[in-house]
């Protein structure tokens, strides 16, 4: 017989009355979660205030959350307080609407797809890079930013329908992050509700991009607009028997899931991709050899992506040791077995991928930036349990396809006519926020002698 789990105080030392751990996970939430998986505990317990959180250790454990019992669980605090701007979208869905969706939304991300939007992320990467000066400071985070943003919405919208609704995504998404995290860190329902400076700029964000989106959406559908863009591919989107489509909320909650993985997952991997690239000068030196030999004269185009081998070896070390969502959350809907344990219904289970893919059972020297570990191709697949930036399963990421390639080309577009250094003294450090970013990147340009 299975006994259930209880509270393991010897093992998670500094629990307050009331707080829980909360203060270990406000203080150094990553590395509160990597001495939990210290410990050798396959699953132990905390308290998030007073109420306990399963935190799964074992990489097995977790892909079997994954995938296997995918269905036993929902996606848990963290989505819960995310909701109020992402609602009901593939990220937060529970089957069988998430399966639905993912099914009416996949034509959006069909290589075909991925080959037209290269050559808007090629145009919007460029519109950034051309712009910078010789040996001047630039603030890399804001300029990828910016360039996922125009990314995204051009993928999004026919031109011009999209661009009051980028610029409320550039200064309303931070907000929206940044509310999300006090409310992850004090899931106290009432808090929300207090007309507290930081809820009134939360709800005056999420009004904004909500009326935004809305009025884009209204648009199209008064309009028929068809540019065979992502709006127009939700809009028209039907069940495989003909059956009804998305409705306009629906689209709403898609488009949201998709500014968050399409501009603020992007924006943080790159910005830790040039924060590495610029503290390893073999490594950029690679990258622009690469570059040079694989694009030549040529344009960067769909075609390429695939052959910047070494390009993609650095994006997925930055995702191993930067997993933009390092922290997952679920919510048991029925009681679950894991690894001998019984964990009761309505709990909450938390997981850190960031400690998973530091783990140094599987990856030798975990914390070192070390690109070359990927050149075997059979690695991923070897490692799909230690390797889950994208998640497993039937709920991966299913812009996936669209994140590397935005990804490579901006990488590539910029090792093309620049090398990035850091700037002496500016310690780079996470900032608070749901999500692992840099709190700033500040970074010296230096054009490449030759580059075309």
């Amino acid at each position: 017989m299975t006994a259930t789990l209880q509270p393991t105080p010897t093992r998670i030392p500094g629990r307050l009355p009331l707080l829980g751990h909360m203060h270990r996970l406000l203080a150094d939430p990553r590395g509160f979660f990597r001495s939990l998986h210290g410990t050798g505990d396959d699953v132990v317990v905390i308290r998030l205030g007073p109420s306990p959180a399963y935190v799964i250790n074992d990489r097995t454990l977790v892909h079997q959350i994954l995938t296997r019992d995918v269905r036993k669980l929902d996606k848990g605090l963290a989505y819960e307080k995310s909701a109020p701007f992402l609602g009901d979208g593939l990220l937060n869905s529970t089957e069988p609407t998430h399966m639905a969706h993912r099914r009416l939304m996949q034509p959006a991300f069909h290589h075909t797809q991925i080959a037209r939007y290269v050559e808007q992320m090629r145009e919007a990467a460029a519109a950034r890079v051309n712009g910078w000066h010789d040996g001047r400071r630039i603030e890399m985070d804001q300029e990828i930013h910016a360039f996922a943003v125009a990314v995204v919405c051009r993928a999004l919208f026919s031109s011009g329908l999209g661009d009051s609704v980028a610029v409320d995504v550039e200064e309303s998404l931070p907000v929206l992050l940044k509310g999300v995290t006090r409310r992850i860190a004090l899931p106290v329902g009432w808090l929300e509700k207090l007309p507290t400076p930081g809820n009134r700029r939360f709800d005056a964000a999420r009004q904004r991009l909500a009326g935004s989106l809305g009025g884009v959406i209204e648009e199209y559908r008064r309009r028929g607009v068809d540019h065979g863009d992502l709006m127009a591919i939700l809009l028209e989107a039907r069940a495989e028997d003909g059956g009804p489509g998305l409705t306009d909320q629906q689209v709403h909650d898609e488009a949201m899931a998709l500014f968050l993985g399409g501009v603020e997952t992007a924006r943080d991997v790159l910005s830790w991709a040039f924060h590495l690239i610029g503290g390893h000068p073999e490594v950029q030196r690679g990258i622009a050899a690469e570059v040079d030999a694989v694009l030549a004269d040529r344009p960067l185009g769909y075609e390429t992506l695939g052959e910047l081998k070494y390009v993609r070896q650095v994006i997925t070390e930055t995702l191993r040791l930067y997993p933009p969502a390092w922290l997952l959350t679920r919510r048991t809907v029925t009681e679950l077995e894991l690894g001998g344990h019984v964990i009761p219904p309505g709990s909450n289970v938390l997981f850190s991928v960031h400690a998973i893919q530091r783990d140094p059972a599987v990856y030798p020297e975990p914390d070192t930036f070390d690109p070359q570990r990927w050149r075997d191709p059979g690695t991923p697949a070897l490692l799909r349990t230690a390797f889950l930036p994208f998640g497993a399963g039937n709920r991966s990421c299913i812009g996936e396809p669209f994140a590397w390639a935005e990804m490579v080309v901006f990488i590539a577009t910029v090792a093309r006519r620049w090398s990035v250094h850091g700037v002496p003294g500016h310690p780079i450090r996470p900032a608070r926020s749901p999500m692992l970013q840099p709190r700033d990147l500040p970074l010296i340009v230096w054009s490449r002698p030759g580059a075309r």
